[in-house]
């Protein structure tokens, strides 16, 4: 996790020398009232308007009493003007609301082995629960202010533990004390924005506001998404709840509005609330795509809403019970959903998914839409439909060239009785930069196909016939004009017995969807089709997913000729670097590996082209798809079409349960 964390952080991390004004400015009135009603609390604050936190300490452990004793009066004060915080799961009876603690002894409790020993020095719960799914604000404290490198990879480790805990979290606040120097950190999918250092002492009140602005932060500018609701189960374990849009998910429910009575959103759309069942994937993250695939099943509330109110209107058995067996609805269904922060400057996954809707051997499209994100007061309510959930871009940002990176030893606890001490790193200064932080909007995508992973199959023959499904899929795939680029054993997987398909396609009949322009595909696509008539035309086993990686290939004008040079170029996965913009970068992405008339058209639309660039398919490829040899390598007893494609895909990587 180390060196991980390490790596996803370099290069990402920046000081906003505006960052009060930008995430911290409460209401001013109450603000004011804050301050006064601590100074009634604390009579330094009062005499002489400074907190009282020791100048010189022999351990940093000297500071968090009275570190706590300062932060925990602001609370108080906030909770006595502002009133109490929204709770996290509803409650029905009046509960004190949490305090911060000294937690610097005692783990918190963890899902996961990497984040079982972490401790964060002071921490602020959301209730009574302590665990990491609980965690509200993670607080770092450090001996000296040039422990501050030290203490931003203490709090990184903090902030990675509550991203992998809680999957409703957009962004995280976390705070670091340097002696008497406090540092706000924001952590988000595109890094790591810090605000300039306060001194709690001189600058009270200050710090004051600006701790309490934090406080008063609601949910959803803490850092929550508020399409989940939450409840708990008898070990007092969350349970997620997670409201969609009707207008999606009815594409394929078969519904008709009029009939439903379904939640409603502020804004007027109509929502539908699905409880959370499993988590299929999560990325343990803070920085890029931070994919979560779930799945959802249908609350049928109002499905036993309709039975109480039949049993109770019945006045007779048999026709109560005729009636309940008359008006009986299916059983809720169920559904893969995708979270993930998407580049801007690629084509959505989700558009993907719906041209390949209904194909075999790969996952099947209900829905993709950009989250809806809370527009800021001076929008007007026409441009409401622009604004969407994404990374925050600040202008006039800074970094120190000491703290690019968090690439610094801490001393481990666990060792020896006295703590060894930190090394000092002067992180004051600070110069303008032209690098731009990464942008991604956060997004959903809807799948009516759920996998199985592979190592769960129950035989050979089944573990055999889901990857040929698959493979079966990434020729359907190709024959679109769609390299896949991210084949692995985590995206070939099986599908759940009983699955429903909403589209079949291998079914239906018709000609070739690629297009007379493009023959070879053409032909390669009624050989799959041949190939699927030959299986009986039955449905898959097994299925590709996860296009976020995709490409769109282009066709070459002409085969290359089996007497030139032989070389071979070969796009190796770990040779994605991230582009300023958090993009991919990759050698084929190039204007002229795109035919003609292909070019034309993509010049003609900039933005088209950052997400729909076509690459050359004979020249680049994931490792395991060396397509140089489909032209030059004329060893098969195949026919011509299908004789290409099958050496393309025989390629396929050796996968392993």
């Amino acid at each position: 996790m180390e060196l991980q964390l390490e790596d996803e952080l370099r290069d990402v991390i920046f000081h906003d020398p505006k960052f009060i004004d930008h995430f911290l400015a409460g209401d001013n009135d109450k603000l004011t009232k804050i301050v006064k009603h601590c100074r009634k609390q604390d009579q330094q604050l009062k005499r002489k308007k400074k907190w009282s936190i020791p100048a010189r300490v022999s351990d940093e452990k000297e500071l968090y009493a009275p570190v706590l004793k300062v932060l925990n009066t602001i609370k108080k004060a906030v909770d006595d003007v502002h009133g109490f915080p929204e709770a996290l799961v509803p409650v029905t009876e009046d509960v004190e609301p949490e305090v911060i603690i000294d937690s610097h002894k005692y783990p918190i409790n963890s899902d996961l082995a990497n984040t079982q020993l972490i401790k964060p020095d002071l921490v602020l719960f959301q209730d009574a629960q302590r665990h990491w799914e609980n965690v509200r604000l993670p607080i770092e404290i450090k001996r000296l202010p040039g422990h501050h490198k030290v203490g931003m990879k203490q709090l990184s480790r903090y902030a990675r533990a509550v991203f992998a805990h809680q999957i409703h979290r957009r962004h995280l606040y976390g705070l670091m004390v340097c002696g008497q120097e406090a540092t706000f950190v924001r952590f988000d999918r595109a890094g790591i924005l810090y605000s300039g250092r306060i001194d709690i002492v001189d600058q009270a009140e200050v710090f004051t506001r600006a701790f309490a602005s934090l406080l008063m932060l609601d949910r959803v500018d803490e850092g929550l998404d508020p399409a989940f609701k939450l409840s708990r189960n008898s070990k007092g374990r969350l349970v997620y709840y997670i409201d969609l849009p009707e207008s999606e998910v009815d594409k394929l429910s078969g519904e008709l509005p009029s009939d439903k009575k379904e939640l409603a959103t502020t804004s007027g759309q109509r929502m539908r609330r699905f409880e959370v069942i499993e988590r299929l994937c999560h990325r343990e993250s803070i920085c890029g795509r931070a994919t979560i695939v779930l799945r959802i099943r249908e609350v049928a509330e109002r499905q036993q809403q309709t039975k109480a109110k039949a049993k109770k209107g019945g006045k007779g058995k048999g026709k109560g019970k005729g009636k309940q067996r008359a008006t009986q609805n299916p059983e809720p269904r169920e559904y893969a959903l995708k979270l993930m922060w998407r580049d801007p400057d690629r084509e959505p996954e989700g558009t993907v998914l719906e041209q390949v809707h209904g194909m075999f051997g790969l996952a099947q499209h209900a829905g993709h839409w950009d989250v809806p994100g809370r527009p800021p007061s001076t929008t007007s309510a026409g441009n409401n439909a622009e604004c969407v959930e994404k990374t925050v871009q600040v202008d006039g940002l800074e970094v120190c060239d000491r703290l690019r990176d968090i690439s610094i030893v801490v001393p481990d606890e666990g060792k020896g009785e006295e703590l060894e001490e930190p090394e000092e790193v002067d992180t004051t200064e600070h110069h303008p930069t032209s690098h731009v932080r990464p942008l991604r909007i956060y997004s959903y995508v809807l799948m009516s196909s759920i996998g199985v992973p592979l190592w769960q199959a129950e035989s050979a023959e089944q573990f055999m016939t889901a990857i040929l499904d698959a493979i079966l899929g990434y020729w359907g795939l190709f024959n679109l004009g769609i390299m896949h680029r991210d084949v692995s054993n985590g995206n070939v997987m099986m599908i759940r017995k009983g699955q429903a398909f909403d589209r079949r396609k291998w079914k239906e009949g018709g000609s070739s969807s690629t297009g007379a322009q493009i023959r070879a595909l053409a032909e390669s696509e009624d050989v799959l089709r041949q190939v699927l008539k030959e299986l009986g035309h039955r449905d898959p086993t097994g299925m590709l997913s996860d296009f976020d990686l995709h490409a769109r290939h282009s066709l070459p004008s002409q085969p290359t000729p089996a007497d030139k040079g032989r070389t071979r170029t070969v796009r190796l996965r770990d040779e994605d670097l991230s582009n300023p913009r958090g993009g991919k970068r990759r050698k084929g992405d190039l204007v002229h590996n795109v035919p003609a008339e292909q070019a034309d058209k993509v010049n003609n639309n900039k933005e088209d082209e950052k997400k729909q660039r076509a690459i050359d398919y004979r020249t680049v490829g994931v490792f395991y798809f060396k397509s140089i040899y489909i032209f030059d390598n004329d060893t098969t007893g195949y026919s011509s079409v299908h004789g290409r494609q099958c050496s393309f895909l025989a390629g396929w990587p050796t996968l392993s349960p």
